[in-house]
């Protein structure tokens, strides 16, 4: 019996020796990919949320602040795809007006001109490269032979670089909403200032810390972010204001009031995402 607890000690305190290297280390920076789930809690009943995905790809840095707090920092792009669908769970037929690759804003429709069509959608992609910054506390434990784990918690604060949207649905011949529809699908479609360009979630995440060489170690972590801001521009003030700001509108020949109701895409959004890193 003394023999084995000998050399579960002998064991134990030879492993700690090789991973001293990363655990005495002031600063830690590497790469870190990442891969999760998007969920979009939806302000609008016009639209339905489908989900979506987020690739990340970027840089981490981790400083030690003691042996068992440090503190999280990088910079991550964010390549989302966001899914909806319409109609909502209002019932009611989505559509906006667009030229080319631009969907258009009320105020700027030309329904005289022959490049202006109206769109029905269906369903939308929206493609999103966002620059985040974490900015996360770490708990975490001492190593424990070549490993350690960790707690997280902090903000993801992420800046919009470019988005576009891929809608199907349908046209509408000779722009008549009652008229005969074609299938069709809108790519690259851009909408001008209606995603916000800051986004922040709070986020709590647990993982492993691999010290597999020298001071280089192998990190997984798996974390939940709720975000807390708005991913769309609201359009609000008057009747009149609403109307002209927005694309989308419920059609006043379709949703029985004889008028068109005009209204903003609105979503805060959550995400669960695995990440993996490897530190030097």
């Amino acid at each position: 019996m003394k023999k084995i607890i000998y050399s579960i000690l002998t064991i134990s305190i030879t492993l700690s020796a090789f991973a001293q290297e990363a655990a005495d280390k002031k600063v830690q920076a590497g790469l870190v990919v990442g891969s999760g789930l998007a969920f979009q809690k939806m302000g609008t009943k016009y639209l339905s949320n489908n989900g979506g995905n987020d690739l990340t790809v970027g840089a981490n840095v981790n400083f030690s602040l003691s042996e068992t707090i440090g503190f999280c920092t990088g910079l991550e792009f964010d390549f989302e795809t966001l899914k909806y669908s319409a109609p909502g769970s209002k019932g009611e037929n989505v559509y906006y007006y667009f030229n080319d690759t631009e969907i258009l804003r009320n105020q700027n429709v030309e329904l005289t001109s022959t490049s202006t069509e109206v769109f029905q959608l269906t369903e939308r992609k929206q493609k999103a490269v966002y620059l985040t910054i974490p900015t996360m506390l770490t708990f975490r434990t001492k190593f424990f032979g070549y490993f350690r784990y960790f707690g997280k918690f902090g903000l993801r604060n992420s800046f919009l670089l470019k988005s576009h949207v891929n809608d199907a649905g349908f046209t509408l011949a000779g722009n008549d909403f009652l008229g005969a529809m074609t299938a069709k699908t809108n790519d690259n479609m851009i909408i001008k200032n209606e995603t916000v360009f800051f986004k922040s979630a709070f986020g709590l995440c647990g993982g492993a810390e691999w010290n597999f060489s020298g001071s280089t170690s192998l990190v997984a972590e798996l974390g939940y972010y709720y975000g807390f801001t708005q991913l769309y521009w609201k359009n609000d003030g008057t009747v009149a204001q609403i109307d002209r700001e927005t694309t989308l509108f419920s059609s006043g020949v379709n949703n029985g009031t004889g008028n068109d109701v005009h209204f903003s895409n609105r979503a805060t959004q959550s995400q669960v995402m695995l990440k993996i890193s490897i530190l030097f």
